[in-house]
C-alpha cells in the first residue's frame, strides 16, 4: 500500500515544501515533487532591532494626525480672535484654505502680528508677562493684538492633557515627564514666579540664548490652565470670551477605544477577554494559584495541598495596597513562621517544604485591595449600601452588577475630577474617601478568557479545585439547564460522579476508555434528558480556538481558508502561515495531493513572538562571537605547543567549547586534557555522547562532552554514567554545572513583569528571562543527563524548543483539512522537531556530524523539507536500532552498521537538488492595491477605498539648498557627537565653526574629544551642539513641496529630500539609424504614488509611463519592478529552453536594485547571502558557475520579464505567455 506524504519545513521568510511517496512492499520512498518560497517577513528588521511594519506606519500616521489637530486648534482659536479684534482679520475662505489644502494664510498684518524680534522687544513671553501683570486697555488695537498674541501663544504651547488612565512609566510620580513637571514647577518657586510665562520671560531677559526654554515638560493644569486663568482675571473678560476661548485653546478629543483589538475568549467564542483588573479575575488567580501550592509539612509523608484554614491564613497576603506583587516566600512565612521553610528541591533541611521556590513571583489583587480600603472587608456590600443607581429598566440592579457598574467607572473614567465628582454624588463618600478612590489606578493588560466563563470558574475554584478540574465542571450548569442544576439531589449525584471520572482517570487507558471528555459526555447524555448537540459546549483545559472545517471551492477542490484567528496577533507568523496556505491549496488543485496525504511539518521556533525571536538572535549572536574566540584561542594554543599553525574546523571549535566548559579535564577520568589531546591527529580525548545514542540519546551540545577514547571504549560503552562505578566522583567534577542553572534560576526569577509596567522596560525583562531560561535548560540538561538511571521511551524524539503556541496554531489550521474522514480528532498531521531533522540530515549523509547547516543557498529549506518528509515512526525505531548496532560494533562485537536511506541514491538526489529547483520569490506589488477601511455614515459602517501610498516614497532626512561659487550643494544639520573621524570636519559649512572645532580638540583623541563640550562662544556660554554640513552624495534630490514662507531664492523655496527606492523601470528599444538603440524611464516611488492616486483604475498600468520614449520616441519594451523575477539569454529567448528546469535554474534572477543611471542589479534566485556578495558587470553567459549578482546597464542586458513574458506561480511552475 503506497502512502503521500507531505513534508513542510516553515521559517520567517521562507517555506520548504517536498511531496514523497511511501512504498510499503518496497520498504521506501519516492521523491514527486518539491519547491521552495521565498517571501518578506511580517516584520522589520533593522540591525537585530525588530519593529511591527504596522507599528512604524502608525507612527507616521499619528504624527500627522497630531500636526492636523494642532492646526485645527490654531484655526479654531483665530476664528474666536478675528470674532473678538484680538488679531489682524482672517476671512473664512483664508482659514477654510489653511483647514484643507494647508495654505497658510501670509496676510501682511498676520505675520507682522506672529513675528518676533529682539530689537524691536517683541517676544510672546514678554506679552504673555505683561498680560499677567499689566490692565491693557482692550480699546486700543496694540493693547488687543498683545493680548491675542499671547493667547495665541498659549494655543501653540498648552500640549497633550494626560489622563489617569495612562499608565506609561513616564506617567508614572517617578517618571520621566511627572519628574520633569516637579523640577520646572520647583525652579519657578525658587525663581518667585507664579506663572509659567513669567518664569520663562525672566529666563529670556536675564540669559538670553545662554538657556533653552523650549523641550521642557510642563503641565497642562499647574502651568498653562493657571496662567490663562490668571490673563482672564487680570483684563476682566467677559464670560463669553472666556468660554470660548476655553473650548478653542484647550478642548481635546478623547482617546479612541482600543478595546475593538482585544482577542477572544477561548470557552465563550463570542466573548472578550477580561480586564487583569477585574475583581472576579483577581478573585480568580488568587484562587488558581492557592490551589495549586503544596506543602510537605513536618507530619506529611508526602506534599499535600493546603487545608481550608491555611487557605484562610495566606488570603490576606494577596490583599495588601502596598505589595501588589510579592515573593513567595511571603505566603511560606505566614505558614511555616520564618527561616523554617524551603523549596522541595533546596538541599537545606526545614520542617515544611513547599512546590514553590521561594523567588517565585505571586500576584496579588490591587484593585480589590484599594476598593477594600475604601468600602471595608465586606467591600461588596459597602459599595451596595452607598451606591445610588440601583434602579433600571426591568428592577434593580444586582450586587453584582453594582459592582461592575465602579469598576466600569474606575476603567473608563479619564478625569480624576470626574471620578471624584462620581464617589461624591453616586457612592456617597466623604471627602477623604473620596479622593482614595479617584487615585485608584487599574492594570490595562487582558486575561486569556472572559468575564462570562470565569464566573462559570469561580464556585469550583472556590471548593479547593485546581484549574484543570474546574474547566471541566465549569460549564455543567449551562449543559444541563438550571431546572436539573438546582436540584440539590442532581447537583450533588453530578459532582460526585463527574469528580470520580476526572480525579481517576488514567490518560494511559484513552485507548479502551476514551478520553475524558467523551467520559463525561456519556455520563450527560445517560443521565438526563439533554437537547442535540448541548454536551459539546463541555470545557476542556486545553481547549483552544480551532478552525472550521476546510470546504470545498467551485471544482469540488478541497481547500484550506483564511489562517487569520482571533488567538495570534504575530504579523510574522501570519505571513507564513497565509504562504503555507497558498502553496498547499495549489498542489490540492494540481492533484499532487489531497485530504488523506499524511502532513509532517517543522516549524520555525523564531515564529512564536518577538520576546523570544530577539533573544534567540542575541544567543546565537553572542555564541557566534564565542566561537570565533574560540578559533583564535585554538590557533594561539596550537602553535605555542606544537610550533605549527592550524586553521580550525567547527567541529575543534565544538570540542575547545567542550574542553572550556569541562575546565580542561576529563568528566570520566579526571585526567588533565591538553590542546593536542583533542585537537590535531589521534586525539586522545574526541567526543562521546553523555546518553549513548544507543540507548535513545541526541547529538545536541548538552549531550557531548570530550572523554577519554580508551575510556569511552573499554569501560563506559553503552552505559549511562550512573552505571559507571565511579560515578559520584563523576557528579563531583559537575558540580559546577548544577551551581551554574541554579545561579541562572535565581537571575531568571529576578527579571519579573507586571500590568502597567513600561513595555520597552518589560520587553528587555522578557528578553532577558529567555535568554537566562536557555542558559538553565542548557546546563540543566548537561548535568541531568549524568543523573539519569533510564532513558525514557522517545526521549530523543522530545528534545528540542518546544513547539510554541503558533506551531500548535499551524497544526490546527492543517488539520482543518487534513484529517481521518470519520473524525477530526484523528490527525494526519505530525510535527516534527528541529533536533530531529537535524540528526536524520548527519544519519542519511546531508551534513556532517559536527559541521553547522549551509544556508548559503536556499535549496536548503527545500532539503530539510524533503528530510521532514521522511521523518515517521519506522525512520525513529530504525535509528534507535542503528546507535544499538553501532554501540556493538565499536566494542568489536559486530560489523560496523548501515542506516537505512529513505531511497538509495538519497543522499546524491537530495544534495543535487539545487540543479532542478527554481525558488520562488514572492514579492507583491501592493503600490497599486486599495487601502480601506470601515467608516460610520447615516446609513451605517460601509467599507471605503483609499487612495493611500503603499510603501515608503522616500528617506526621512531634509536636506537645505545653499549657493556656493556659483554651484547648489546640499547641506544637513548633524549633531557633532555623531562625526567618528576628524576627516568628517572638513564637510562643516561655517569656516568659523569648523576652525573652531579644530582647535579645541587638537592633540586629544578625537572620540573622546568630540564627545566633550565645545564652546563657540565659553563666556556666553554658546554651546555648538549641531553644525550645517556638506552633503556629497546628494546632487540631485527630489522636491517634495515648497515651504510655507517662501525665501526669496528659487532653491531655497523646497523641501528637499533623498530617493530611497525606485518602483520602476521602463525599457524602450527601436531602431535609430538602423542600430537597435534602448532607453530608459525611471519611476520612483513617490511618482508612483501620485499617479496611482490619481489613476481612476489602478489596474491600468502601461500609463504610468510614456508608450514611447523622450528622446527618439522609441517604442516601450518592458518594464521592470522591483522584486520581478527574470529569465536571462544571451542573445535570443529561443535559447531558453521552457521544458528543461535545469536550464531555467541557471537563468532565473530577481531585480533587487534600480539605480538612477539605469542600472539594474539582478540576484540569483537561490542566493541566500545578504552581504559580502560579488557583483559581476559582464554580460550574462549561460553556463555552470552562476554570478550572484549582475549589475548592468539597460544595453547589456536580455531577459524575459515574470507577468509580461512568463509565469512563475507559488509552486515554480514557469509558463511562457502567448
Amino acid at each position: 500500500m503506497n502512502k503521500r506524504i507531505l513534508g513542510l519545513d516553515t521559517g520567517t521568510n521562507s517555506l520548504g515544501w517536498a511531496v514523497v511517496d511511501w512504498d510499503e512492499h518496497a520498504q521506501s520512498y519516492e521523491l514527486v515533487k518539491y519547491g521552495d518560497v521565498i517571501f518578506r517577513e511580517g516584520v522589520k528588521i533593522d540591525n537585530w532591532k525588530e519593529s511591527s511594519r504596522a507599528a512604524e506606519r502608525s507612527g507616521h500616521k499619528a504624527i500627522r494626525k497630531q500636526y492636523f489637530r494642532r492646526r485645527l486648534r490654531k484655526i479654531q482659536v483665530l476664528k474666536v480672535l478675528v470674532k473678538y479684534h484680538l488679531c489682524p482679520y482672517l476671512s473664512d475662505d483664508d482659514l477654510r484654505q489653511w483647514h484643507l489644502q494647508k495654505q497658510y494664510p501670509k496676510s501682511d498684518e498676520l505675520m507682522l502680528w506672529q513675528r518676533t524680534s529682539d530689537e524691536e522687544g517683541k517676544n510672546p513671553y514678554y506679552d504673555r508677562h505683561r498680560c499677567l501683570h499689566e490692565k491693557l486697555d482692550l480699546t486700543i488695537e496694540a493693547d488687543r493684538y498683545t493680548l491675542g498674541r499671547a493667547l495665541y501663544h498659549l494655543t501653540q504651547r498648552r500640549g497633550f492633557l494626560s489622563n489617569r488612565l495612562d499608565t506609561s512609566a513616564d506617567n508614572k510620580e517617578d517618571g520621566v515627564v511627572k519628574s520633569g513637571i516637579s523640577q520646572l514647577s520647583t525652579e519657578m518657586e525658587e525663581a518667585g514666579c507664579e506663572y509659567l510665562g513669567d518664569y520663562f520671560y525672566k529666563l529670556y531677559d536675564e540669559q538670553g540664548n545662554k538657556v533653552r526654554i523650549r523641550q521642557r515638560y510642563t503641565d497642562r493644569k499647574k502651568h498653562y490652565q493657571h496662567e490663562f486663568d490668571a490673563i482672564c482675571e487680570k483684563q476682566e473678560l467677559s464670560s463669553e470670551l472666556i468660554e470660548d476661548l476655553q473650548r478653542a485653546i484647550f478642548f481635546q478629543l478623547p482617546l479612541k477605544s482600543q478595546r475593538h483589538g482585544v482577542g477572544r475568549c477561548t470557552f465563550e467564542r463570542g466573548k472578550p477577554r477580561c480586564a487583569d483588573s477585574h475583581p472576579d479575575y483577581e478573585e480568580f488567580r488568587m484562587l488558581c494559584f492557592i490551589n495549586n501550592i503544596q506543602v510537605k509539612g513536618p507530619h506529611d509523608l508526602e506534599l499535600r495541598p493546603l487545608t481550608y484554614e491555611e487557605r484562610e491564613k495566606i488570603e490576606p497576603l494577596f490583599f495588601r495596597k502596598s505589595k501588589p506583587n510579592f515573593d513567595f516566600e511571603d505566603i511560606a512565612k505566614e505558614l511555616a513562621g520564618k527561616k523554617n521553610y524551603s523549596w522541595i528541591h533546596d538541599k537545606e533541611e526545614r520542617a515544611y517544604k513547599f512546590n514553590y521556590r521561594m523567588t517565585q513571583g505571586v500576584p496579588g489583587c490591587p484593585t480589590t485591595a484599594q476598593l477594600k480600603s475604601i468600602f471595608g472587608d465586606d467591600w461588596k456590600t459597602g459599595i451596595a449600601e452607598t451606591y445610588t443607581l440601583i434602579q433600571k429598566k426591568n428592577g434593580s440592579k444586582s450586587l453584582q452588577e453594582m459592582v461592575d457598574d465602579v469598576w466600569n467607572v474606575l476603567y473608563s473614567f479619564s478625569s480624576i475630577e470626574k471620578l471624584k465628582e462620581f464617589a461624591h454624588h453616586k457612592l456617597q463618600l466623604d471627602e477623604e474617601s473620596a479622593e482614595k478612590f479617584a487615585k485608584i489606578k487599574l492594570s490595562h493588560s487582558f486575561a486569556a478568557l472572559s468575564l462570562k466563563a470565569i464566573r462559570k470558574f469561580l464556585p469550583f475554584l472556590r471548593k479547593g479545585m485546581y484549574y484543570t478540574h474546574a474547566s471541566f465542571f465549569a460549564n455543567i450548569p449551562a449543559i444541563v439547564g438550571k431546572e436539573i442544576w438546582n436540584n440539590e439531589q442532581n447537583r450533588k449525584y453530578i459532582m460526585e460522579n463527574v469528580g470520580e471520572l476526572v480525579f481517576n482517570y488514567q490518560p494511559k487507558h484513552r485507548d479502551v476508555q476514551g478520553t475524558i471528555e467523551i467520559l463525561i459526555k456519556d455520563f450527560l447524555e445517560n443521565n438526563f434528558e439533554l437537547p442535540a448537540g448541548a454536551t459539546d459546549k463541555l470545557y476542556h483545559p486545553s481547549m483552544i480556538e480551532t478552525y472550521p472545517n476546510a470546504l470545498r471551492n467551485k471544482f469540488g477542490i478541497l481547500q484550506l481558508g483564511s489562517p487569520r484567528t482571533n488567538a495570534i496577533r504575530n504579523p510574522m507568523a501570519m505571513r507564513s502561515l497565509h504562504i503555507l496556505r497558498r502553496v498547499v491549496n495549489q498542489l490540492l488543485r494540481e492533484s499532487v495531493i489531497d485530504e488523506n496525504t499524511e502532513v509532517h511539518v517543522e516549524y520555525a521556533r523564531e515564529l512564536n513572538d518577538a520576546n523570544k525571536r530577539r533573544a534567540i538572535a542575541d544567543w546565537q549572536k553572542e555564541q557566534d562571537k564565542q566561537h570565533k574566540k574560540y578559533g583564535d584561542e585554538i590557533r594561539k594554543l596550537y602553535k605555542e605547543e606544537t610550533g605549527k599553525d592550524i586553521e580550525p574546523t567547527q567541529t575543534d571549535v565544538l570540542k575547545f567549547q567542550l574542553w572550556e566548559e569541562q575546565n580542561h579535564h576529563c568528566l570520566y577520568t579526571g585526567e588533565q586534557i591538553g590542546i593536542t589531546d583533542f585537537i590535531g591527529s589521534n586525539p586522545k580525548f574526541d567526543i562521546e555522547h553523555t546518553i549513548p545514542q544507543s540507548v535513545g540519546g541526541d547529538s545536541t551540545q548538552m549531550n557531548l562532552t570530550l572523554c577519554d577514547n580508551r575510556f569511552n571504549r573499554e569501560i563506559k560503552k553503552a552505559k549511562l554514567p550512573t552505571e559507571l562505578s565511579n560515578h559520584e566522583e563523576i557528579l563531583a567534577r559537575i558540580e559546577p554545572w548544577k551551581n551554574k542553572y541554579e545561579q541562572k534560576i535565581k537571575e531568571r526569577d529576578k527579571q519579573r513583569t507586571f500590568a502597567g509596567m513600561d513595555k520597552a522596560v518589560k520587553d528587555l525583562r522578557i528578553q532577558k528571562r529567555h535568554k537566562l531560561q536557555m542558559e538553565i535548560d542548557y546546563w540543566r540538561g548537561k548535568y541531568e543527563r549524568f543523573t539519569m538511571t533510564e532513558v525514557p521511551e522517545g526521549f530523543s524524539r522530545r528534545q528540542g524548543t518546544g513547539i510554541g503556541l503558533i506551531s500548535r496554531y499551524a497544526g490546527l489550521y492543517l488539520k482543518s483539512l487534513f484529517h481521518q474522514a470519520d473524525s477530526r480528532s484523528k490527525s494526519n498531521v505530525y510535527v516534527v522537531k528541529g533536533v530531529a531533522t537535524a540528526e536524520f540530515r548527519k544519519m542519511w549523509g546531508l551534513q556532517s556530524e559536527y559541521e553547522k547547516k549551509c544556508r548559503d543557498n536556499h535549496s536548503h529549506h527545500c532539503m530539510d523539507a524533503i528530510t521532514i518528509a521522511c521523518i515517521g515512526k519506522r525512520e525513529y525505531d530504525l535509528m534507535a536500532e542503528y546507535y544499538r548496532m553501532e554501540e556493538t560494533f565499536k566494542q568489536g562485537r559486530s560489523s560496523k552498521p548501515k542506516f537505512s536511506k529513505p531511497w538509495a541514491t538519497f543522499t546524491e538526489d537530495v544534495l543535487s537538488i539545487y540543479k532542478n529547483l527554481l525558488v520562488v520569490h514572492d514579492t507583491p506589488n501592493n503600490m497599486p492595491k486599495h487601502t480601506k477601511k470601515y467608516v460610520q455614515t447615516s446609513k451605517g459602517k460601509v467599507l471605503a477605498q483609499g487612495d493611500t501610498a503603499r510603501g515608503s516614497l522616500h528617506f526621512d532626512t531634509y536636506y537645505g539648498a545653499i549657493e556656493r561659487d556659483g554651484e547648489i550643494r546640499y547641506v544637513v544639520r548633524r549633531p557633532l557627537s555623531s562625526f567618528t573621524n576628524p576627516e568628517e570636519l572638513e564637510n562643516i559649512v561655517d569656516e568659523t565653526v569648523k576652525r573652531t572645532i579644530k582647535e579645541t580638540i587638537a592633540d586629544k583623541n578625537f572620540k573622546q574629544a568630540i564627545a566633550e563640550p565645545i564652546y563657540m562662544n565659553k563666556d556666553k556660554g554658546i554651546l555648538i551642539k549641531k553644525v550645517r554640513c556638506f552633503a556629497n552624495s546628494v546632487k540631485q534630490p527630489i522636491n517634495i513641496r515648497q515651504h510655507r514662507d517662501l525665501s526669496k531664492k528659487e532653491y531655497k523655496q523646497q523641501y528637499h529630500v533623498m530617493n530611497e527606492n525606485n518602483y520602476l523601470l521602463a525599457i524602450y528599444e527601436g531602431l535609430v539609424k538602423n542600430k537597435v538603440v534602448r532607453e530608459f524611464e525611471i519611476v520612483s516611488y513617490i511618482e508612483a504614488a501620485k499617479y496611482y492616486k490619481r489613476s481612476q483604475d489602478r489596474n491600468i498600468f502601461s500609463s504610468i509611463v510614456p508608450t514611447h520614449s523622450a528622446k527618439y520616441g522609441l517604442p516601450l519594451k518592458t518594464k521592470l519592478l522591483m522584486g520581478q523575477m527574470v529569465l536571462m539569454f544571451e542573445e535570443n529567448p529561443d535559447e531558453i529552453q521552457m521544458d528543461n528546469t535545469k536550464d531555467l535554474v541557471k537563468r532565473l534572477y530577481k531585480v533587487v536594485g534600480i539605480e538612477k543611471d539605469g542600472r539594474i542589479k539582478f540576484k540569483y534566485h537561490q542566493e541566500a547571502r545578504k552581504e559580502g556578495l560579488p557583483i559581476y558587470s559582464t554580460p550574462y553567459k549561460n553556463n555552470d558557475d552562476y554570478a550572484p549578482i549582475f549589475r548592468q546597464r539597460i544595453k547589456n542586458i536580455n531577459i524575459l520579464v515574470d507577468g509580461i513574458d512568463f509565469t512563475i506561480d507559488i509552486l515554480g511552475k514557469v509558463t511562457l505567455k502567448e
